[in-house]
């Protein structure tokens, strides 16, 4: 993914240094031989979400794992930070026909504290934010416009087939996961540990 987003921040458009962010963590992957493992968590989006629309995100994951460029994206330092602690998530909104433009919507989430349990009917809000929790902000480096909640994001490749655009049903899974993660206080550390940063797709 550095050579499809240009060793650069997608949402700040900042340079090098950079980090490489998972949309499936890595630190959830499974391999085929632990493929048990993956079957409590699989079951329970099922509890909330229709069976094909789970299907579709298992079929997003494997067998292709995590460390494809579909589910990479390249952030700065601190936006990598923020992306791991669930203080904003990505709303996908539409791809190019050609596959060579995809649009993201950010916004930032109210972290509740952590919670034994959460009512199933409680709604994620998505508040107008300039900002996220503890006061983060992210700026666009070549605008100096500040991000805020409902800010579009694009992201393009050259190459939809070499170098291929997060792909949309991770990106979906992303949007409710993460909401959910910050409403429930479920993030208290970050859930992406692995450093892919010599990643060159």
């Amino acid at each position: 993914c550095y050579q499809r987003d240009q060793k650069k921040c997608i949402l700040t458009k900042s340079g090098e240094p950079i980090k490489v962010a998972h949309i499936y963590p890595f630190s959830m992957r499974h391999e085929d031989k632990n493929v048990k493992q993956t079957v409590p968590f699989w079951r329970v989006l099922e509890m909330f979400w229709s069976k094909e629309r789970v299907d579709a995100w298992h079929s997003a994951v494997f067998p292709h794992g995590t460390e494809v460029c579909q589910n990479l994206i390249c952030l700065a330092p601190h936006a990598h930070a923020y992306w791991a602690q669930a203080y904003f998530a990505l709303k996908p909104i539409r791809i190019s026909e050609d596959k060579k433009c995809l649009e993201v919507q950010l916004f930032w989430l109210l972290q509740n504290a952590r919670r034994p349990t959460v009512q199933v009917q409680t709604v994620p809000s998505l508040a107008a934010l300039d900002l996220g929790p503890n006061s983060v902000k992210l700026f666009d480096n070549q605008t100096n416009q500040l991000i805020s909640s409902g800010s579009e994001i694009s992201l393009t490749t050259d190459d939809p087939v070499l170098r291929p655009l997060p792909d949309m049903a991770l990106l979906e899974m992303q949007w409710f996961l993460h909401r959910i993660a910050a409403m429930s206080g479920a993030v208290e550390q970050p859930q992406d540990n692995f450093d892919d940063g010599d990643d060159d797709d």
